[in-house]
């Protein structure tokens, strides 16, 4: 085999940049060579290879325009040749081509003593073989990236290449969540998130909707929320109708989602008074709604996933169109009866940490949906400091009881 391949250095590792063939790859790359200290613990890494491989395969097999970035494959066993181009000045005579430059292209031919097995792309290198056995033809000419090193499969070079694999996963620079939500063409909560802040007037894009790093927003911010809490607001609208988040549905479904999304937004801000008065009437401000003793809950990310979430638990049971009478009932003053000490500290005048359980099921009681009671006076207790079962105060009374 041979193959064409540009050679780099990074730090101490000598590199080779290059294709093979799919058929390849499902023939010559070996998946179950482990570089861990004991079979046990690379038993570990490859317990959901195959079921993680498989949402590859079916990706693979669907998607017309699938990509993949480079795997990392390791090479012991013989060394491949690399030959270098001799390039007369006459045969590229606009280029002047230096010697850096001409050693680092090149072709890397293969004996076939060599040993390749997979250090980064397990699931991707699983995932075409899974493909090639059900429909060889399709892949005839796909072609998977690659990155070639050496490696020694002494100890040494054993704990050398496990460093290689864990600063690859662990100390590499990851894609944020925002450059996801930017970038991503798949999953629906991301796309429609987008258009919601394009689209939706009343938000007026950056007026309201901070493009920050995080779901949090600052106390004194004049924005309504962040465009990543958009997301966070779908996913909890989508989750019953739509549960595949890695491949684009048809642009009927994400059209159909972000009605959803378009609704909810709509009628909240038709039916919430302060939400009225911020977006509609244009006659307070979020400033107004938010301070550093509390506010209202609904000019937090945790307020509006809250509302949110009781949108949808409300839907699955009653007519949506009576939500919003129910959940006006339920004071959203952060250091009020229902929320101090939930999702209020006080004293610390922050937002607590809460399960998301007991978030649904203290939001269904509030409401006066069926909810498991006993779970919700246990942890609301626990929340209030109270952990002896003699002492249980009671809960407030549900507004919509």
């Amino acid at each position: 085999m041979k193959l064409p391949a540009i050679k780099g250095v990074i730090g101490d590792w000598i590199f080779y940049q290059t294709v093979i063939t799919f058929e390849k790859v499902a023939e010559l790359i070996d998946n179950n060579h482990s570089i861990r200290e004991y079979p046990t613990l690379n038993d570990v890494l490859q317990r959901d290879l195959s079921n993680r491989a498989k949402k590859i395969k079916d990706y693979l097999l669907r998607e017309q325009t699938r990509f993949f970035n480079s795997a990392i494959i390791g090479i012991y066993g013989e060394n491949p040749n690399w030959y270098t181009f001799d390039f007369s000045p006459a045969s590229i005579p606009e280029m002047s081509l230096t010697a850096d430059i001409l050693d680092s292209i090149g072709i890397l031919e293969f004996h076939g003593g060599e040993t390749l097995f997979s250090i980064d792309g397990q699931h991707r290198i699983e995932g075409i073989k899974q493909a090639i056995r059900e429909n060889p033809e399709q892949f005839r000419f796909d072609e998977l990236p690659v990155i070639i090193i050496a490696h020694n499969d002494s100890m040494e070079g054993k704990i050398r290449t496990r460093r290689l694999f864990s600063e690859i996963n662990t100390k590499a620079v990851r894609v944020s969540g925002l450059d996801d939500l930017i970038t991503n063409e798949d999953n629906p909560s991301n796309i429609n998130a987008r258009k919601i802040y394009t689209e939706f007037l009343p938000f007026e894009k950056d007026r309201f909707i901070a493009l920050s790093r995080s779901t949090n927003i600052d106390v004194s911010s004049p924005k309504f929320t962040t465009i990543l809490n958009l997301k966070d607001v779908n996913n909890i609208l989508y989750s019953s109708h739509y549960t595949h988040a890695d491949f684009r549905p048809s642009d009927e479904i994400i059209e159909s989602l972000y009605q959803k999304t378009f609704n909810f937004w709509t009628s909240a801000f038709q039916n919430i008074q302060p939400y009225n008065s911020v977006f509609i009437l244009k006659n307070t401000e979020v400033s107004n709604h938010r301070n550093l003793d509390g506010g209202n809950m609904l000019f937090r990310p945790i307020g509006i996933n809250i509302l949110a979430q009781s949108f949808s638990l409300w839907s699955h049971v009653n007519d949506s169109d009576l939500f919003w009478d129910a959940f006006n009932n339920i004071d959203p003053n952060l250091s009020g009866i229902y929320w101090k000490d939930i999702i209020w500290d006080n004293a610390k005048h922050t937002i607590k940490k809460i399960q998301v359980k007991l978030l649904r099921e203290y939001s269904k009681y509030l409401l006066g949906l069926q909810c498991d009671l006993p779970y919700v006076r246990r942890e609301y207790n626990k929340m209030k400091g109270v952990e002896r079962e003699n002492d249980f105060i009671d809960l407030p009374v549900s507004p919509n009881s």
